[in-house]
């Protein structure tokens, strides 16, 4: 494949372009490459503190300390960082130079009505998927898969035990800003269009990128929802035509769970549901429907088909 770029004298050069297998094979690469810099980082740092970071994981929990709690959460963003953002970055900007923002989407800003319909679209998904996961636990998990479950519940807990505003702030970037920027630039910004290439079809891209997103997550107690939600994300991309729907949606959702448990101590859904809201699913259900067609409606009057 080739594309067009305008050389110094405004003629016409062919490039070459990566093909959509080729390209997502280098993000692989990258991705892989990224995480071992980021562990390899957070090595470090735990032996400058005098700290073993796999020593820590294994008992952390409620009753972790602040120092061993922020130990993890540096560990997480230095993990979140070169895993995700920097080499999506480096991908976008090594095939594209000049053109990455474009390519990634993230050129264009939508509209504030958008941006709103936008976030609360993925509330309503976020609420839905509920019932989803409620729907994912009445499936048995074999023992490996419940242990997986436990090691990553117990983290999460662990991580959202906040005492001071700064510590707030900290697990704000680690739980809602980083996977906001992060995934999205992953997930939507590269892995969706290059599915879209390959099959050439928008909705096949939304749902077979929305399932990777799931399953990268290694909780399998999750699948459901998180398939959702990575497809509501999906649509939204596709419908905006802009990155930044998806990664302001994406923020304010995380966001509102860590902000619920510092200021409410309210557990996050996924530990504490029992049975299902019905009634607070039949409204995100039509809250959904609704904002579908007019986000739907917004891409057929302005965006028109993808590029």
């Amino acid at each position: 494949m080739y594309s067009l770029k305008p050389g110094p004298d405004n003629r016409i050069n062919y490039q070459p372009e990566l093909s959509p297998a080729l390209t997502l094979l280098l993000l692989v690469i990258l991705m892989l490459l990224g995480s071992g810099i980021g562990n390899g980082l957070a090595y470090l740092l735990g032996r400058a503190m005098g700290l073993s970071l796999s020593e820590v994981i294994q008992g952390f929990g409620r009753e972790s300390p602040l120092r061993e709690r922020n130990f993890v959460r540096t560990a997480n963003l230095l993990s979140h960082l070169f895993t995700f953002t920097v080499p999506a970055l480096l991908l976008a900007g090594a095939q594209y130079r000049r053109r990455w923002a474009q390519f990634l989407k993230l050129d264009r800003v939508p509209s504030f009505n958008v941006m709103n319909a936008g976030i609360f679209f993925l509330l309503g998904v976020f609420v839905f998927s509920q019932f989803a996961y409620w729907l994912n636990r009445q499936l048995p998990l074999p023992g490996w898969a419940s242990d997986m479950e436990s090691s990553a519940g117990r983290l999460i807990q662990g991580l959202l035990v906040m005492e001071t505003p700064w510590e707030l702030g900290f697990t704000v970037l680690i739980v809602a800003v980083l996977p906001a920027v992060g995934e999205e630039l992953v997930f939507r910004g590269i892995l969706q269009q290059e599915l879209e290439k390959a099959a050439r079809n928008p909705i096949v891209a939304i749902w077979a990128g929305a399932f990777i997103f799931s399953a990268f997550h290694l909780q399998f107690a999750g699948l459901l929802p998180r398939l959702l939600l990575g497809a509501a994300l999906g649509y939204l991309f596709y419908w905006a035509r802009s990155l930044w729907a998806p990664v302001a949606a994406h923020f304010v959702v995380n966001g509102l769970q860590v902000a619920g448990q510092y200021y409410w101590q309210q557990s996050l859904p996924e530990n504490s549901i029992q049975e299902v809201n019905w009634p607070a699913v039949t409204i995100s259900a039509f809250l959904v429907a609704g904002l579908s067609y007019y986000l739907y409606r917004h891409h057929q009057n302005n965006n028109g088909p993808p590029e």
